[in-house]
């Protein structure tokens, strides 16, 4: 007996592998990764969308509606099935309505009735991805239209198709259309073309989103010194300035990204490419950034990068954590970690090589994996916050704590909760990451349970305070605004209302995005 269960274990071990990996490529797999990464590209950049759909019958919407935490960033959509009754659906827009119903686009010299039909469903999709973006002031609308069998009107169609388009809306308010395209199928079955559409549909979102924003580091310049010294003396160039912890910035929601004769007076040395470090190209500009002089580090405008960071837009963002983790990094690397001799930066501000000739080590930017975790109670009615030594007052967050040596990321949580709290988790997995140059590391988020009725064992070096909370005292908590890590802010959140027993961090900082996504989540009966 014992035998048997002994390969059966073996069997069930060996081929459990071998489903997974069949699972998860399959269409509707990575039509779901399609749209979690559409979902975590909206809410990082904190953007919305909405969608208007015909041949993928809703698939776009639910594939949204799936994702934890969809509805800070989609608006809702509507599916346009049966055409010439679709007209209240298409925002009551006559001309809209007739452009579905009643094409008028001129036949092309040697076009086939398919293909101008096709045409015009990409003209439609057009004009209602740009209405759909005006009307329900989204920052993007996705419109899809098309036939996917496995009966066709026009002649001479006979597999699927559809026609996708994504409008967007730019700084100055003006929607127009970014990305659209026609997808044809090879085949008539109804179901898998539906599939096809909407991972389609999901990707030309997704490069919409995501188009020319963020940071590109060039890593291929930083070893020319010519070209970063030419680029540095641009009028193109920008520089960032720090101050130790803090950052120069514009305004509250601003980086200041200045010109090299503005950047100039924070340095009582000549400005240029060596001075600090290339970060790369950002919105069409080098980037550069230095250490600011002690006696101008004064300057009202320097303001704390880890808690102002957060309300800058997505690509200032990325420049400010960049920015920090490698000035940081300049700092603490004057001496080699292998014979202690002097050294100077190379490549762009990147490498830090060792003067001694007998030496002449190399030394890379480092970064300290840290995990960070949410932990719900098993009934998933509550979530468990703490509060640090550091924090403001009533200011609770997600555990976290630094990765050991020859540990992995699961292993890390599960061993900092206990450590923290004495609560035993299980069930831990991986949510996302985060830079978190602080001074330098990389939080890697997880989830996780626990049981809420076991006593806490609080490590008071770490912690003053652990409590589970509910999801009504946690929403609350979420509804106040601005710099609530900041005391000063957090000060006036409970001033303003005494009854608050409650503060999370800000949006965008990877912490709230693990509360938020808790609140999302329904409860296990």
């Amino acid at each position: 007996m014992l035998l048997w269960v002994a390969v059966l274990v073996i069997c069930v071990t060996l081929v459990l592998p071998t489903l997974t990996t069949s699972l998860s490529s399959s269409p509707s797999a990575m039509r779901a990764r399609t749209f979690k990464a559409v979902v975590d590209a909206l809410k990082s950049r904190n953007k919305t969308v909405t969608t208007l759909e015909s041949t993928t019958g809703g698939l776009i919407s639910s594939s949204i509606m799936e994702i934890d935490g969809a509805s800070s960033c989609y608006f809702g959509g509507s599916v346009a099935y049966n055409t010439k009754r679709c007209k209240p659906i298409l925002l009551n827009d006559e001309a809209l309505h007739d452009s579905l119903v009643h094409p008028t686009l001129q036949a092309v010299d040697g076009e086939s009735e398919g293909d101008r039909y096709k045409r015009s469903k990409l003209d439609w999709t057009r004009k209602t991805a740009i209405q759909y973006c005006q009307q329900m002031g989204t920052d993007y609308a996705i419109a899809e239209g098309g036939a996917a069998g496995s009966s066709f009107r026009p002649k001479g169609l006979t597999t699927g198709f559809s026609a996708i388009a994504v409008a967007a809306r730019n700084e100055h308010g003006v929607v127009d259309i970014l990305h659209s395209a026609i997808v044809d199928s090879s085949h008539a079955d109804r179901v898998k073309n539906m599939e096809l559409f909407a991972s389609t549909a999901g990707r030309e979102l997704l490069k919409a989103i995501t188009r020319n924003d963020g940071l590109d580091r060039r890593v291929e310049l930083r070893t020319d010194a010519d070209a970063l010294a030419e680029l540095a003396k641009s009028d193109d160039a920008r520089f960032v300035v720090i101050a130790g912890p803090k950052m120069l910035f514009r305004s509250d929601t601003e980086l200041a990204l200045l010109p090299l004769a503005e950047a100039q007076q924070f340095s009582e040395k000549p400005v240029d490419s060596t001075t600090g470090a290339f970060l790369g190209f950002a919105k069409g500009l080098p980037l550069f950034a230095f250490e600011a002089s002690t006696s101008a580090a004064d300057d009202e405008g320097f303001a704390d990068t880890r808690t102002q960071a957060p309300f800058l837009d997505f690509t200032e963002n990325q420049v400010s954590l960049c920015a920090t983790g490698i000035m940081t990094w300049h700092r603490n690397s004057k001496f080699c970690p292998k014979c202690g001799s002097a050294t100077k930066i190379t490549q762009g501000g990147h490498c830090s090589v060792c003067i001694n000739d007998d030496c002449g080590a190399a030394s890379f930017p480092r970064n300290d994996p840290a995990v960070i975790v949410a932990v719900s109670s098993r009934d998933n009615s509550k979530i468990l916050l703490a509060r640090s030594p550091r924090h403001p007052e009533k200011m609770f967050t997600t555990l976290a704590g630094f990765v050991e040596c020859g540990e992995t990321f699961e292993d890390a949580v599960k061993r900092e909760v206990l450590e923290e709290s004495g609560v035993d988790v299980d069930e831990v997995r991986y949510i996302k990451s985060q830079p978190w140059p602080f001074p330098q590391s990389s939080m890697i988020a997880f989830r996780a349970v626990g049981d809420a009725d076991v006593p806490f064992q609080l490590d008071e070096e770490e912690l003053v305070e652990a409590r589970w909370w509910t999801r009504e005292e946690v929403r609350r908590a979420c509804k106040v605004q601005g710099a609530t890590m900041r005391k000063e802010v957090a000060e006036k959140a409970l001033k303003d209302d005494p009854s608050l027993t409650l503060l999370v961090p800000p949006k965008r900082v990877v912490a709230r995005e693990l509360i938020e996504a808790w609140l999302a989540e329904s409860e296990v009966s």
